[in-house]
């Protein structure tokens, strides 16, 4: 699948999401849409993967949450589960495998919660099943 093609599959994606835009003024250079797509991040030298949802989404960047802080500037690995909506297989997905840059972090509340804002810098697609 070429780039273009997964671009289209964010932009029907998003598209079919009109409710989900942020309105209001954007300072943002691509629309953000609220969707839950599961994201497994890979950050702080960690060994294993971060599993997350996205709160929303462009194809600059993604917002998060995670229960530990990351260091503003820090660059993370990260893939994000894409669903095809597929009729012959409802399970297939592809994964942008994605080098990201944390841009903002937040503390959530009193708990241990934080909002992570990242820019993609790049990307590729690997195509695959959905790990539950």
């Amino acid at each position: 699948m070429s780039s273009a093609t997964v671009r289209d599959l964010l932009t029907d994606a998003i598209g079919s999401n009109q409710a989900g835009w942020h309105a209001g003024i954007e300072r943002r250079r691509s629309p953000r849409a609220t969707l839950h797509w599961t994201m497994y991040l890979m950050c702080n030298g960690a060994r294993h993967p971060l599993r997350t949802e996205a709160r929303d989404i462009s194809r600059d960047g993604f917002y998060c949450l995670l229960d530990q802080s990351i260091r503003p500037g820090e660059r993370i690995q990260c893939e994000i589960v894409v669903p095809t909506h597929n009729s012959q297989d409802p399970d297939d997905v592809v994964y942008l495998r994605c080098r990201a840059q944390a841009v903002r972090v937040e503390k959530i509340g009193a708990g241990a919660e934080f909002g992570l804002a990242c820019r993609i810098e790049n990307y590729c697609v690997i195509h695959g099943t959905h790990r539950g």
